[in-house]
């Protein structure tokens, strides 16, 4: 990007980036993307929201597998247009779950499809069907 800005089209930039995703590297990572509900409801959202804890989500035994069901999972919808908004995920691999979302969000793909897709087992990954079917 620098070497564009200095010697190229200087076309690239930073101000067409969304839905950047950062982590917090603990155990278990925080990953985030996106708005919070906070955020989004500030922006004139209405929202549906799912939090729910990982031990308790049966669409998830990887995090049991390699024993670390602690963390909780949350993701922001647009109750009007079912997109994406943001989601905050503290969990094993969340660090590389929350890359889905953000090429969710990006991409347009709703809340619906990506609940609605199939997913390798035993993944993270598999925790969308549930998290998503749980909004309200």
């Amino acid at each position: 990007m620098v070497l564009d800005q200095l010697d190229g089209t200087g076309r690239r930039s930073t101000a067409d980036r969304v839905a950047v995703p950062y982590v917090l590297f603990m155990t278990p990572p925080l990953a985030r993307v996106g708005l919070t509900e906070r955020a989004a409801r500030a922006d004139g959202h209405r929202v549906k929201v799912a939090a729910l804890p990982v031990a308790e989500m049966a669409t998830v035994p990887r995090a049991r597998i390699v024993g670390q069901p602690e963390g909780m999972m949350k993701v922001v919808v647009d109750a009007d247009t079912d997109q994406l908004l943001g989601a905050a995920l503290l969990s094993h691999d969340s660090h590389e779950v929350i890359n889905v979302v953000a090429l969710a969000i990006r991409h347009r793909i709703t809340a619906s499809q990506l609940r609605d897709e199939i997913y390798t087992h035993p993944s993270m990954t598999e925790a969308f069907n549930q998290l998503l079917g749980a909004l309200t």
